[in-house]
């Protein structure tokens, strides 16, 4: 099953067992494991249960040797030439959010602002807010 139809506890108990595969794959109790990261044997099942903080992720991590499968969260993403030369773009880019429009009412966005229109053009409409759909836990 594709990981974004999974809820967020069968997320996090998938990565505790491949934490707990990796550990047993190189011959390492759970004790020596413990021991290595500073953190008491029940507190390293937690983590194996998929319950646990993320300092203890990348703690464990960086003792199985496997703290490289977090760069692609923690890299910044690479800009394409030719992308930043069309765009004009190369500096930071802010997320979408909630703005004024100009009766004071608040706007929130799921994709990205239309141009503002002074002459009662698009402002002239009732603002339609779209639900923006996160998974949850379940």
């Amino acid at each position: 099953m594709r990981i974004q139809r999974k809820s967020d506890d069968a997320i996090a108990a998938q990565l505790g067992e491949a934490l707990r595969e990796r550990r047993l794959r190189q011959n390492i109790t759970q004790d020596q494991l413990a021991a290595q990261v500073g953190v008491s044997t029940p507190t390293l099942q937690k983590m194996e249960k998929g319950r646990g903080t993320l300092q203890l992720l990348i703690a464990v991590l960086r003792e199985l040797g496997a703290l490289d499968l977090l760069s692609s969260l923690v890299e910044l993403p690479r800009i394409s030439p030719i992308a930043a030369a069309q765009t004009g773009k190369t500096g930071r880019v802010r997320a979408l959010g909630v703005t004024r429009n100009s009766q004071g009412r608040i706007r929130t966005y799921t994709t990205s602002p239309e141009p503002h229109h002074p002459q009662g053009g698009h402002d002239a409409q009732p603002d339609k807010v779209k639900p923006l759909l996160i998974p949850r836990k379940h």
